[in-house]
């Protein structure tokens, strides 16, 4: 009886001890997920591109091709990029069922002939943020006007750039960013046709 005792009571304790190391850890990476949405992201393409060299006598003379990296910042957006996004990604459709199919190559083709442009556009809106917008104040008030021309470009270069392994750490780095867990719970909070009360929600303020 003794033993069998002491064997459970040490079962249990390593129970815990596992399920305070995965607390733990789940709590490093919510860390870690606040502090890149606080801070945003940074991240990098390359660019290939033809230069003269400088100079009266380089015009003369043929192009050069120079490899440079770009770098860029992803922040958390405001609620009008977010709407932006959002608009973009729900455009975006895929069927699971087909993509397990033995044609899946050729549905992994049509997607990417459909959707490549729309994903260039998505990393696009997240860099641009607000930079979207050329803000003026007149009256007490400020009008934005979309500046279409600097999202085409820089959708462009994305769209030459971004290769389909950087395209998926960039699809996670955006979606970790845009902080749709606050969002939601904001919506879940002010909402009037909510099940439960919501006020779990709120963290003390020490």
């Amino acid at each position: 009886m003794g033993l069998f005792y002491l064997k459970n009571m040490d079962e249990q304790q390593k129970q815990e001890e596992t399920t305070a190391k995965k607390l733990k850890a789940l709590e490093s990476e919510a860390d870690e997920l606040r502090l890149m949405i606080q801070e945003g992201v940074t991240f990098d393409v390359e660019v290939r591109q033809q230069r003269r060299k400088p100079g009266f006598w380089g015009f003369f003379k043929k192009k050069e091709t120079i490899t440079e990296r770009k770098v860029f910042k992803i922040k958390e957006p405001t609620l009008a990029t977010l709407d932006r996004l959002s608009a973009l990604w729900l455009q975006m459709e895929i069927d699971e069922t087909k993509l397990q199919d033995e044609d899946y190559l050729r549905v992994a083709k049509t997607l990417a002939n459909k959707e490549s442009h729309r994903l260039a556009e998505a990393v696009a809106v997240a860099v641009l943020g607000e930079d979207y917008y050329t803000v003026m104040e007149k009256g007490g008030y400020y009008q934005r006007k979309e500046d279409k021309k600097a999202l085409e470009n820089l959708t462009s270069l994305f769209f030459h750039s971004v290769k389909p392994s950087e395209l998926f750490t960039l699809a996670v780095l955006i979606t970790n960013v845009s902080n749709l867990g606050d969002f939601t719970n904001s919506i879940r909070l002010m909402s009037a046709t909510r099940t439960s009360d919501p006020t779990h929600l709120i963290e003390p303020q020490g």
